[in-house]
Formats: C-alpha cells, structure tokens, sequence
C-alpha cells in the first residue's frame, strides 16, 4: 500500500519561460518553512506527468500562479488556476494567489483575484512583499506582528533631511528570452513563424504524400521536425504511430534500423522481415538530417525500403523529410545506377524560405514583450542585416545584446 504524500502549503503553477521566477519564489517560501510542489524539482524522470499534476492541484492546499503574458497565453496553464478558482470561487479562503513578474493584464476570471505585485521591485522589496501578502493570506489579516510605532509629527519642512542613499540592490533576475541558441526548438511556447509550413505539412500528409522538407541549414527544419512530432496526433486525419530520428545521431545502416526497430517495439530486423512488420502498423516517420543516409556506411537497400514502404495513399509508412538538398541531388548514386532518387515522387518537396523582415521583426518584439530591455531602430536592422533570414542566427545576436544590457 502506497503512503499517501503530506500535504504541502503552495502548488506553483508557472509557464515554462518563467521557470527563474517558479524557482526563486519557491526558494523564498521554503526558506521561511512553507512547503512547496515545484515542476522544476519534483517531477523527476519516470514518474508520470498527469499525475504529477493532479498531486500538485490537490496535494497542496494553495495555488500560486507566476502571472506574466507568458502564463496568460500559454496553452496549460488555465487548467492548474482553474481548479483552485473552482475551490474558492469567492476567494475567502485565499487558495489561489497569483504573483505578478510580468508586465500584463489578466482578464476574465483571472482579473477578478488580487495578485501581487513585483513588478519593477528590487529583489529585497520583492521577497518581503511576497512573504507579508502570503502571510496576511494565510491570517486572512494583514495586521503586523508587532505594535505600530507612535505617529510622531514630521519636522518643519526647512528641517528635513534626506537620508543616505542606498545602494540600489538590482532587479530581480530577469531571464533572456532569446533562447535556445543551439539544437532543435523543443519548448513549444519558443516555437515561432512556423505555423504556415506545418499546415502544409499537414495538409500533403491528410492527402496521402509524404513530405520532403528542403531549406539551407539554420533555417528552423530541426525544430519543424519536432513540432511536427508533438502535433501529429491531433492533426493527422488517419492516426499513425510517430517517430522521429535524428541521423547525425545514426553511424551505420545496422543503427538505423536498429533505431527505427527499437522505436516501434519490435525485435531488430530488416529487409522483408521488416516490411512484413511494417505491413501491420501505420507509421510517420520524421527523419532529420537525411543526407547522412547518402554517406558510404548506408547502402541504396535501406533509401529503397523506405520508399517501397511509402508508396501508396495508404502505405504503412509515411515519411516527413528534412534535408538541405533537392531530391533530385540529394543520392547520386542512384542516378549513376540509372534510377531515379529514391525519395522523387514520393516525396512532396516543401521549400523553407528565410525569415522576412517582418518575420524577424515580429520575433524580436514578440520575445521583448515580457521584459524591461528595449532595442532600438539601428539595433534591429543590423540584426535583420546580419541574420539574412537565418532565425538561429537571430537568436544569437539578439542573446548577446540582450545579455550586454543587462550587464552593461
């Protein structure tokens, strides 16, 4: 029999982006002897997520939401202060205590709750208000817990002086929102102008095609890719079991389809004892970086058997692909063999163009929203400048000049 845990003070419900904030305010509580249930912390590999979530909804007797445009816009978030809104619908027990970090404006429902508020405070003025507003919440009262001093009267104004100034203590951490600046985008909240190329994705994919996905490299094909991977069970009209397989990771054809086997549950294979595995199931297999199957290690058997596998509106297998050369370049050496390249006409070539500049534009000021740090006119057109289109580019150099002014 499974002890059941120990109910804790505060359930933090946060956006991903505002995990620095998450973490801190859980920092502070726990330093003044309140017990938390953190995300960061406490969902550890293995442990099932859904459930994770329903233990920190109703094994914690409060709810703190981290409020910011991140927490409003993002996809999840509602249903962790919903549920603590339902409890306390009138808000007399005080179960759900949002916390402002970021320059936003709650409606609906939400716009009804009092929140904190820490916006522009230095850490120590910030720690304090958190700490007096959650024990005024837990009293219901927000009376002192020592006597108020004796009003004395303030001296003639010619009288007054000022005291010492002191020393600014910094902000609270603001995080850089210019991230990830290496790899693939896997935080669906960072994903961005990517929306137009999934849709045709979907839609060659709902018509039967699979895909060949061609652009210049630091282009984004990674991170669609992987978009792709989260989104497939929602979008696909005809469910199909989705892998995704990084080649840069694949050194032989013995590991690919060791791979592709281990991903689909089904005892290593090849050849026709494969295709008569795949015959049973209805795969979307995405693969990344696919030149790396036109390398001496990998042999035309294994592009063939793809392609066989993938022929047909109603094939077992159909392929998402992502590569930086045509298809008609892409495997030379079935073209010195007198046959077409094993993904032409099976794939449908969708080209990924660079980013525009309003495309840029848009990121830069999307990504600014929730901060203080400002760039100016000159700033952005030398980044668009210098990015050509390329977002990981972007990324870069707008992490740089976030971090120097911040740090300046």
């Amino acid at each position: 029999m499974t002890d059941t845990p120990p109910q804790r003070d505060f359930f933090i419900s946060y956006a991903t982006p505002d995990e620095v904030w998450a973490e801190w305010v859980a920092w502070i509580l726990e330093e003044n002897s309140y017990t938390v249930h953190l995300q960061a912390w406490d969902f550890t590999p293995g442990r099932n997520f859904v459930l994770e979530m329903s233990e920190g909804a109703t094994g914690c007797d409060r709810t703190i939401a981290i409020l910011s445009d991140n927490y409003l816009n993002a996809n999840f978030t509602q249903a962790e202060w919903a549920a603590a809104f339902r409890q306390d619908p009138q808000s007399q027990e005080g179960l759900l205590l949002p916390i402002r970090v970021g320059d936003c404006k709650p409606s609906g429902l939400l716009s009804q709750i009092i929140y904190i508020d820490i916006v522009g405070k230095p850490e120590a003025e910030a720690e304090r208000t958190i700490l007096e507003n959650v024990a005024a919440v837990i009293k219901k009262r927000a009376k002192p817990d020592r006597r108020p001093p004796f009003p004395k009267a303030p001296p003639p104004a010619d009288q007054r002086s000022l005291p010492n100034k002191v020393n600014f203590p910094g902000m609270v951490q603001t995080p850089n929102p210019f991230i990830p600046l290496t790899g693939a985008v896997e935080n669906p909240e960072q994903f961005f102008n990517g929306e137009p190329t999934l849709s045709r994705i979907f839609e060659l994919l709902n018509s039967g095609s699979s895909v060949a996905l061609i652009g210049d490299r630091n282009l984004g094909k990674s991170s669609i890719l992987r978009a792709v991977h989260r989104q497939a069970a929602q979008r696909l009209q005809t469910p199909r079991q989705t892998v995704l397989i990084n080649l840069t990771r694949i050194y032989s054809e013995d590991d690919f389809y060791a791979a592709l086997c281990k991903a689909i549950d089904i005892e290593p294979c090849s050849g026709r004892e494969l295709d008569q595995a795949l015959d049973a199931k209805r795969l979307l297999l995405l693969l990344d970086e696919v030149e790396r199957i036109s390398q001496q290690e990998f042999s035309r058997r294994v592009r063939e058997q793809l392609r066989g596998s993938a022929e047909g509106s109603d094939a077992p297998l159909k392929l998402v692909v992502a590569a930086s050369t045509p298809l008609k370049q892409l495997f030379p050496d079935s073209h010195e063999a007198g046959m077409v390249s094993p993904f032409e006409d099976v794939c449908i070539e969708e080209y990924l163009q660079p980013w525009s500049s309003k495309g840029m534009r848009d990121f830069i000021a999307t990504r600014l929203a929730n901060t203080s740090v400002t760039f100016s006119e000159n700033e952005i057109t030398e980044f668009i400048t210098a990015a050509e289109g390329k977002p990981k580019q972007l990324m870069r150099l707008c992490n740089e000049r976030f971090r120097d002014k911040l740090n300046p």
